[in-house]
């Protein structure tokens, strides 16, 4: 158990990330239940995570991968995030480089339909800087489970 509370954990990492910007932590602190632990986590080459990436839509044509992944099980309900109107597609990604990202529970948020995120939480998932992505390379989608 770590002596540092998990809004600490969380806040120390995303500085040593250059992640100062207050709306930038307020957004990424919402994500997670500060209530539960968040702790800094090593992952390893082989690892795998899964992300529920958005489908193509008129406003994004183009989704790109984002920064918030998940363990094997992953479901929209169990991360907040909402399918939107063009839906999302579980997508599976292996590690193949050392890297330590931040791993805690998954806050329950409000519907937020413009964001397309919202429902109960309470899964496991990963939050992984942009600066970190070329650890992290695609495998292609998968079936939900």
């Amino acid at each position: 158990m770590s002596r540092y509370s998990s809004q600490t954990v969380l806040l120390c990492y995303l500085a040593r990330h250059g992640m100062t910007d207050s709306s930038v932590v307020q957004e990424i602190q919402a994500g997670f239940d500060t209530r539960r632990p968040i702790y800094e986590r090593l992952f390893e080459p082989g690892e795998v995570l899964y992300q529920l990436m958005r489908l193509s839509s008129f406003r994004s044509p183009s989704p790109n991968r984002g920064d918030w992944f998940g363990l094997a099980g992953i479901t929209p309900n169990s991360v907040a995030v909402l399918h939107g109107l063009a839906g999302r597609s579980t997508h599976k990604f292996r590690v193949i480089g050392h890297f330590v990202a931040i791993e805690g529970t998954a806050a329950g948020l409000g519907r937020d339909w413009g964001k397309e995120i919202g429902g109960p939480g309470g899964g496991t998932q990963v939050f992984v800087p942009r600066a970190l992505a070329g650890f992290i390379v695609p495998i292609g989608p998968v079936k939900s489970w």
